[in-house]
């Protein structure tokens, strides 16, 4: 009994440093490295086959300010230089994350680390379960409020239906015709969504609400993030990272032209990333003139 408990541990030893538990400062990087492919090699550089999916984005965009919500169109070109033939695409859908029956929603536990927010706690033999009134006002806000994409439509270049299946965060789309390697497919979406308060969902964007604002009623400050629908990655090393998005973590996205129209309301200030096309149309003579100073600086500007 003695020499098989003897054996039993060694074997169970052995099993650990393959799967890498044990420490080892002088440990070899050889071992666990990928091994080198055509797409990547031996340095960690692109291999002289490698290749990364391209995604163009055409979207027309706008701000219901009353409603607090946003509507938009978009038409995607995804070209697909991969050497593997695409039957289907996978799109990301972040905003559905706010949705009651959302795999976020479901999986976080009373008490638990759960999404970013206020704190709840759960009880223990001495203390009772503490549910805070900011935990209490995102709980309303979600009863309150539609959350999550009205994806309304869904079309090939020609206007024709796709096929397409939402689950969670995430939507499938089946082509017409499979997608051959160094080529490219055209689809619209239209789409719109509610805007979360930010304040209350504690979530990375969505208004935020100033209710002392001169203005009758107050006023809001809007910031949208992950709020288009957008094409998941495909990978040599993983193919498509279709994963759920629940509040925490981030994802890769595929590089690509961006030409968005964005519609706000006149008295609205639009910050974004991009080289903005209209100064002159959107802007006052001075804003325009103070907008072009930038590119005659070598210096940081600070005001």
């Amino acid at each position: 009994m003695a020499a098989f408990a003897l054996i039993s541990v060694s074997s169970h030893a052995a099993i650990k440093q393959t799967k890498g538990d044990f420490e080892d400062k002088f440990r070899q990087l050889d071992e666990v490295l990928p091994t080198p492919n055509v797409y990547r090699n031996a340095a960690g550089e692109p291999g002289h086959l490698y290749w990364q999916q391209k995604v163009d984005y055409k979207i027309d965009v706008k701000l219901d300010e009353a409603a607090r919500r946003l509507s938009a169109s978009q038409d995607i070109t995804y070209t697909n230089n991969s050497p593997d033939t695409l039957k289907y695409l996978w799109i990301q859908l972040d905003q559905n994350k706010f949705k009651q029956d959302s795999m976020s929603a479901l999986t976080t536990t009373f008490g638990g680390i759960g999404n970013r927010g206020p704190a709840t706690q759960g009880a223990s033999s001495d203390t009772p379960a503490r549910l805070s009134l900011g935990a209490l006002r995102a709980q309303q806000f979600v009863e309150d409020t539609v959350l999550g994409y009205d994806i309304q439509k869904v079309v090939d270049g020609k206007g024709k239906a796709l096929k397409h299946t939402i689950v969670g965060t995430l939507m499938r789309i089946d082509l017409a015709s499979s997608l051959k390697p160094n080529s490219s497919t055209k689809l619209s979406i239209d789409f719109a969504f509610n805007i979360v308060e930010e304040d209350a969902v504690s979530a990375r964007a969505g208004y935020e609400h100033f209710a002392d604002d001169e203005r009758e009623g107050g006023n809001d400050i809007f910031l949208l993030a992950q709020w288009f629908p957008r094409l998941a990655a495909y990978t040599d090393y993983e193919a498509w990272t279709n994963k759920e998005f629940i509040g925490r973590g981030e994802f890769t996205l595929e590089f690509g032209n961006y030409d968005v129209n964005i519609t706000v309301p006149a008295d609205h200030i639009v910050s974004s990333t991009g080289a903005l096309q209209n100064p002159n149309e959107v802007l006052t003579r001075g804003k325009s003139v103070y907008l072009k100073e930038p590119s005659k600086k070598t210096k940081t500007i600070t005001s």
